[in-house]
């Protein structure tokens, strides 16, 4: 029988895969074989690269997340988490406000 927690972890899961697309945010899952803790998600949008790691909500990141996700950020890696629907309507105003931002600067030119 599936874990509870583990379906919520889908629920916002899910929630991220629509959000993304309705805001044309192009979402991949990421698996890294050799190497664990890396977050759940890749997050291509139009000004860049980010990565997502969702968790059930209130969970919180297991011991080799952190350190990978330190690790990702040091070599300039932009890595989110989210744990509900608001987290991640959080996680796609700030993207978007990227491209927002760089829309202004490209168009004062």
């Amino acid at each position: 029988m599936p874990r509870k927690k583990n379906q919520r972890e889908k629920a916002v899961e899910q929630y991220l895969l629509t959000q993304c697309r309705r805001h044309g945010l192009f979402c991949l899952k990421f698996v890294s074989p050799a190497r664990g803790g890396v977050p759940d998600r890749i997050v291509l949008t139009p000004t860049g690269t980010v990565f997502v790691e969702v968790k059930r909500p209130g969970g919180d990141l297991e011991k080799r997340q952190r350190v990978m996700h330190a690790k990702m950020r040091r070599f300039g890696a932009e890595i989110h988490v989210v744990d509900d629907e608001q987290a991640v309507d959080a996680f796609v105003t700030h993207v978007l406000g990227y491209r927002r931002i760089e829309s202004q600067q490209k168009a004062a030119s």
